[in-house]
């Protein structure tokens, strides 16, 4: 078994993309662009938890905001 661990800073000019698979219902994001490049593979559940995170973690900096103009 083997285990990667990769970190990627997304910026304004980070190449963003995906491709479908509907007939295995699934998709890969792409982050990076040809210097590097990460790609994650998720089936359709997987998309919406990830999805689910993302929108935790933008409301997580809100709330610092918020707590911050206190």
């Amino acid at each position: 078994m083997a285990v990667v661990t990769a970190g990627v800073h997304v910026k304004a000019d980070t190449g963003l993309s995906f491709r479908s698979y509907p007939a295995e219902d699934r998709v890969t994001v792409t982050i990076g662009d040809a210097y590097g490049e990460v790609t994650v593979f998720l089936p359709r559940p997987e998309i919406d938890r990830l999805a689910g995170v993302l929108a935790e973690a933008r409301e997580s900096l809100s709330v610092s905001a918020v707590k911050a103009a206190a």
